[in-house]
């Protein structure tokens, strides 16, 4: 710029640039008033056992992730703004009216932009790291290196069948090696070649879409590779190029991160099936070896499951004086163990788990990978609860570690660390006899395990009649609700607040994921929810059909989408017409960027009660809350009021109605 538009500040000249600040403080101020407090939860969370426990550990002196998060107030105006760049050291650089400007010259939408595509390519690596995890564990499986059976035989043969793969007189384990290695390659290709996964499995008009607008990923590892490459100091300077990456990002977190490890997850263990089980912290019991699963990657979790059910372990826990040996679900390992396994209660996501562990009751808390607080090791001793990790990963000071090497190549131990984790329990329940328990008395029956196959079954056939319901308005609507939970949020509230709204106003709720467990635990998974719908929905649930059907963990949304898909296949209309909608309204972390942006990418508007931290920059921000319309057919809407948010849905289902003409 020249110096025509010139000041002084102490005797230094200072360049102002003519619309290139967007004033955000008033904003972030406005949204941190909204964030909740630790006394708003004990007050008004919708789960009682959830207000009892915070209660119980702010008598016993015991912090928890709520106690954190009002320490940490006033938060950083800067960081909820997205205007702090801190990717080299000529900084940090904080954007503000005075220097609106970093040392390098990078604008507030240039930061913005940049810090977004660095969260997107976290959420791709998170949900990627725990797929590649699968992935190979499938192929050692189908190669005999580890001894593990390819249970989704049925899975296996469609999944051969949408690659075209030649299946005549081969065995299920043959062909699972070569899907194996068809997710592999997809994830991790180096030099750009057809994304096969993508190719197979997204439907033709967003394929269009995305090749026409030059998204189409090469693998994840390039695509995260290529984004820390961009946004690394004096290279990517185009706020607008960064936030292309930013939408290829979303689309290889979905066709990799969750489309390819739960193909990978689907085959080796099998499909979900529909069971009903019991949900929330009445169900700890206190005469059983209680051990709870917490994290992402399901191998550890299914095998110790599986052992400690053997003869012999079930023995060893009654000569210590258990009446056997009780699973708990904590996050998505919790989840995906639950319908294929069956018998594992599910207590908590991530930001209650401190509460579970202080409820006494836990002998052994096994944790893999992701949502694993390190704040459970402090809480964990003060109820002499042993904490075991299995990855590396993740480890935890304090912690004992019972797991597999990094690279996997002693995945055929499985068996022998998973006998050690169960003695290991059994020695925790001996040890731990003086414990004081406080298990609050709540718990709830839910139906889990819907997917395609089973909705297929449940209506003879195939989901035509929801596709129908949908047309003649029976049905308004169909949400996917996903996502974390957020302390800036009262726990769980919004997600509760928004189905109530939702259901009265007859529109259908899938769930999975860390946004699953309220609706588990507090009734909306069970046939007699039907109470909390309108009547169109009501009547067409029938007595056999809770409102809320209970997808699994956090990547069946991959499940999910191809229920949508099929539904709108039947409907005759592409994804981004119907009045289908992505709802994660407490989300929290990379993956829930990932993850919202992914359904975007497929067509899917997305809503939510958290903002992303893009107040800093009008254009990243204007461009994602309404300018990927135009592009995508689909946009990102937030309002902290979960009754704006639910307004907001409803609305949007109601005009997509109108468009297509139906009641």
């Amino acid at each position: 710029m020249c110096g025509d538009n010139h000041s002084h500040d102490h005797g230094h000249g200072h360049h102002h640039h003519d619309n290139d600040f967007t004033d955000y403080k008033d904003a972030v101020k406005a949204y941190r008033e909204s964030f909740a407090s630790k006394e708003d939860v004990m007050n008004h969370a919708p789960d009682p056992a959830v207000r009892e426990m915070l209660k119980y550990m702010d008598e016993q002196g015991v912090e928890n992730c709520f106690d954190r998060f009002d320490k940490q107030k006033p938060h950083c105006t800067f960081g909820l703004a997205g205007v702090c760049c801190r990717i080299c050291s000529l900084g940090p650089c904080k954007i503000t009216e005075r220097s609106p400007r970093g040392t390098c010259g990078a604008n507030a939408d240039l930061i913005v932009a940049r810090n977004m595509v660095r969260s997107a390519a976290g959420g791709v690596a998170g949900h990627g790291a725990r797929a590649r995890e699968v992935m190979l564990t499938m192929k050692k499986a189908a190669e005999g290196n580890v001894d593990l059976p390819i249970v989704g035989k049925d899975k296996v043969m469609g999944v051969a069948k949408a690659y075209g793969l030649e299946t005549e007189g081969k065995t299920v384990e043959a062909l699972a090696g070569e899907i194996a290695d068809i997710l592999l390659e997809d994830m991790s290709r180096t030099v750009p070649g057809t994304h096969k996964t993508l190719k197979a499995i997204a439907p033709a008009e967003r394929q269009k879409v995305w090749e026409e607008l030059g998204l189409t990923p090469i693998s994840s590892y390039h695509e995260v590779f290529e984004a820390l490459h961009q946004t690394t100091v004096g290279t990517q300077g185009d706020w607008r190029k960064a936030m292309d990456h930013f939408l290829r990002l979303g689309l290889t977190f979905s066709m990799n991160s969750v489309v390819g490890g739960s193909i990978a997850q689907d085959c080796l263990y099998g499909v979900p099936h529909r069971s009903t089980i019991k949900a929330n912290l009445g169900a700890l019991r206190t005469d059983t070896v209680n051990i709870a699963i917490h994290g992402h990657a399901p191998m550890m979790a299914m095998k110790v499951i599986e052992t400690a059910r053997t003869d012999k372990f079930v023995k060893m826990a009654e000569e210590a004086g258990a009446k056997g040996i009780q699973f708990y679900g904590i996050c998505c390992s919790g989840l995906s163990s639950m319908y294929r396994l069956g018998g594992v209660i599910p207590l908590s996501n991530a930001n209650g788990s401190e509460l579970v562990v202080a409820t006494g009751a836990l002998d052994l808390w096994l944790a893999d990978i992701q949502e694993v607080f390190p704040g459970i090791m402090d809480v964990a001793n003060c109820y002499k609860t042993v904490v075991v990790t299995t990855n590396e990963s993740n480890r935890l000071p304090g912690a004992e570690h019972i797991g597999y090497k990094r690279d996997l190549e002693d995945l055929d131990k499985l068996p022998e660390l998973a006998e050690k984790i169960v003695t290991r329990a059994i020695e925790s329940f001996t040890n731990r006899r003086d414990v004081k328990r406080h298990i609050p008395p709540y718990e709830m029956e839910a139906q889990v395990g819907f997917g395609l196959e089973v909705l297929s079954e449940h209506f003879h056939g195939s989901v035509e009649p929801i596709a129908e319901a949908l047309k003649e308005g029976k049905i308004r609507g169909i949400i996917n609700l996903a996502g974390c939970t957020n302390t800036r949020i009262v726990f769980e509230k919004a997600i509760v607040d928004i189905v109530d709204i939702l259901l009265k106003n007859n529109i259908l709720v899938f769930t999975n994921g860390c946004a699953s467990f309220p609706m588990a635990k507090l009734g909306y998974c069970r046939p007699e929810a039907r109470e909390k719908c309108g009547d169109s929905l009501k009547a067409f649930l029938g007595d056999n059909l809770p409102p809320v059907l209970h997808f699994g963990e956090c990547i069946d949304n991959a499940h999910a989408v191809g229920t949508f898909a099929t539904i709108a296949g039947f409907a005759g209309h592409p994804i981004k017409d119907m009045p289908f909608a992505e709802v994660t309204p407490e989300w929290s972390n990379e993956k829930g960027v990932g993850a919202a942006l992914a359904f975007r990418m497929l067509g899917f508007d997305s809503y939510h009660c958290v903002h992303a931290p893009v107040q800093g920059s009008k254009k990243v921000r204007d461009f994602l809350y309404g300018g990927t319309r135009e592009l995508l057919g689909s946009c990102m809407n937030v309002d902290p009021d979960p009754q704006k948010v639910a307004a907001m849905i409803i609305n949007d289902f109601e005009a997509a109605r109108r468009k297509l003409g139906w009641a």
